[in-house]
């Protein structure tokens, strides 16, 4: 088993504590001398538009310390899901999603037989494409309920649709068949049964039938993950496989069956949702009536996408959805250094309070220009472990004489490699070099990726995006950042 990198927690381990502070957690690791940082501890540094950390005991650079999501409890995180539809935001969404399957619904009705297919499927591909919306966006971390955009109709709507109503076919199936083609007593299957459901629901005997009973609770069992999966973009056959989705629940372990037993509860909601929406539909108040009542059913869906949404960001992984780096965040959370040291313009290491600041001699001109020529020939052969070793000895040499395009291949190649404070530090001198060259959007671009998805910055992979989209709004690089900025509420 390899071991994890030094920024990274064991899953079942407590915070280190500072070195200097024992008492206090940490929260940073040096790079240099490996020790464990408190915010006291800590110095936050500005290099242009990035804030680094550096270590305020050697003057290292300093890597946030990360442990998996699932130190905090799905549990804790599922207090709060109630509120995930009770926002603005959320009561917003919710009444356009009512208005358009209201509309759909009456369509339904005044269509004449053979053509209430399409309504229908439209029906059910706008239900089950915000259902897998809200799922993904909740497993990226969004805690508030956002407008679904169905850019491309087949691919956002039509096909979740057939893809969502496979997975709950395929789920309920078994203890359908059952019900319809049920045996009590034994003998052949009772095919009268059939004429009989189709009148009024299943027999008397199938209700009192345990074998029914023991495929309804399999069917509560396996819901759950055939959703999950569903919405992860596994194939509808990874549901049909039993053994996987049994494999898979054992790996989720008490996580997966907390969260079926918390859509059991919502399932007995809905329930009494639908029994209050049939009051109001009953008032028959034109339009209103079918959009309160549409409203009032779509609740429970709505937060139940929340739910299976957390789980996926919390657990996601064992599931093989997205990156396992991706499930990482910073162990004390939002939490900054408390000291700040001067804005930097390089990439100088960060100096003990008094210490000298290091100064580049003219003298090594000559050697510069002949290490800048080495560096240019590495890339042009994209030779990257020589370009990173001739790029980590120029460093010293002021951001100019190194053109962005050689600056941008070096912060490409550190993102990959992992090191992402060169990467940073790569990133940002393409841009800061040449804005006005067309690298200096992709570089920024990068770089607000390398903070957001890598190094768990957030906060400030938005500040970056939202620069691009000031200083380069019609640029393919603003049409990127536009879709990861937050939108305003202004």
């Amino acid at each position: 088993m390899n071991a994890l990198p030094f920024d990274v927690l064991a899953p079942s381990s407590s915070p280190p504590r500072c070195k200097k502070h024992p008492e206090a957690p940490a929260g940073w690791r040096c790079q240099d001398c490996d020790s464990a940082l408190c915010p006291d501890c800590a110095v936050g540094r500005r290099a242009q538009t990035v804030e680094l950390v550096g270590c305020g005991l050697c003057g290292g650079g300093a890597l946030p310390l990360l442990g998996h999501r699932s130190r905090v409890p799905l549990a804790s995180r599922l207090t709060r899901a109630w509120r995930y539809v009770f926002t603005a935001s959320g009561l917003q969404v919710l009444m356009a999603v009512s208005l358009s399957l209201a509309l759909l619904g009456w369509m339904l009705e005044m269509t004449v037989v053979f053509l209430k297919v399409l309504p229908l499927a439209m029906y059910g591909s706008m239900f089950w494409g915000t259902f897998f919306t809200l799922v993904r966006d909740t497993s990226r971390g969004h805690t508030e309920l956002e407008t679904p955009e169905f850019t491309d109709f087949f691919r956002d709507a039509v096909l979740p649709g057939f893809r969502g109503l496979s997975a709950v076919l395929v789920v309920w199936l078994p203890a359908g068949l059952y019900g319809v083609f049920a045996r009590p007593g034994g003998g052949a299957f009772n095919l009268e049964a059939l004429a009989g459901f189709t009148e009024g629901g299943f027999s008397t005997a199938v209700w009192a039938d345990p074998v029914f009973w023991v495929l309804v609770l399999l069917g509560v069992v396996w819901l759950p993950m055939a959703l999950l999966l569903t919405a992860a973009g596994h194939p509808i056959t990874s549901v049909l496989n039993v053994v996987g989705v049994v494999q898979r629940a054992r790996l989720l372990g008490r996580d997966y069956l907390l969260t079926s037993g918390v859509l059991v509860g919502l399932a007995g909601l809905h329930l009494a949702a639908h029994g209050l929406a049939s009051g109001v539909r009953w008032l028959n108040v034109v339009l209103l009536s079918r959009v309160l009542a549409e409203g009032l059913t779509l609740v429970v869906p709505f937060t139940a996408a929340h739910v299976l949404g957390l789980l996926l960001y919390v657990r996601g992984d064992a599931l093989g959805y997205g990156v396992a780096r991706d499930y990482l965040e910073p162990v004390l959370g939002e939490t900054k250094p408390r000291r700040a040291a001067p804005p930097m313009s390089g990439a100088a290491p960060l100096p003990e309070d008094g210490a000298a600041p290091v100064v580049v001699e003219n003298a090594t001109q000559k050697a510069a220009s002949e290490g800048l020529a080495a560096l240019a020939t590495a890339v042009d052969a994209r030779d990257v472990p020589q370009a990173m070793a001739l790029y980590s000895t120029l460093r010293a040499i002021p951001k100019v004489r190194v053109p962005p395009a050689h600056h941008l291949f070096i912060g490409q190649a550190a993102a990959v490699e992992g090191n992402f404070p060169l990467a940073v530090q790569a990133l940002e001198s393409a841009a800061d070099v040449a804005p006005d060259d067309p690298t200096a959007p992709r570089a920024l671009v990068l770089l607000a990726r390398v903070l957001g998805e890598r190094m768990q910055d957030a906060a400030r992979a938005e500040e970056v995006y939202r620069y691009v989209l000031h200083r380069y709004p019609d640029s393919s690089a603003a049409r990127f950042a536009r879709e990861r900025v937050t939108p305003s509420s202004d």
